[in-house]
């Protein structure tokens, strides 16, 4: 059983329309699939938003791989602070990802496709050490 709700309610999607609007976002179409994730395009960063139940949202995107839930204030607020500037192109990487200490050569393109590459590659190690620890308990 999902614990996702299946529609998103009127009243919530106006309300992060308007919180979007405000900041000079717009609000993107249904992602393919899928009944409450919308798809937002700002600032050269694609954002998923998940509508969680209660007037709440998931957002998902460039460091925030499992989504952090808030309010269509908070989203729209973090959605517009993310927003690539021109002068310093690219999204800041964490110091480590799932455990991993990122090389620099990464960290400097976080949002680039070398470091979506690590990205994958150490989501792979990591579940074949897991695998690997499992096979010998």
């Amino acid at each position: 059983m999902s614990i996702v709700p299946r529609h998103t309610p009127a009243e919530h999607l106006t309300a992060l329309q308007e919180e979007l609007t405000a900041a000079g976002i717009t609000l993107g179409p249904l992602k393919p699939g899928t009944r409450v994730t919308r798809v937002v395009d700002h600032g050269g960063i694609r954002w998923e938003l998940t509508y969680i139940g209660r007037g709440h949202w998931c957002l998902r995107g460039p460091g925030v791989e499992y989504g952090v839930g808030g309010d269509a204030a908070e989203v729209a607020e973090r959605i517009a602070a993310a927003a690539l500037d021109e002068a310093e192109p690219g999204i800041p990487a964490p110091a480590t990802w799932r455990g991993v200490p990122v090389p620099g050569d990464y960290a400097t393109s976080w949002d680039g496709p070398a470091a979506t590459a690590w990205r994958e590659g150490a989501g792979a190690a990591l579940a074949y050490a897991a695998l690997a620890k499992t096979a010998t308990d």
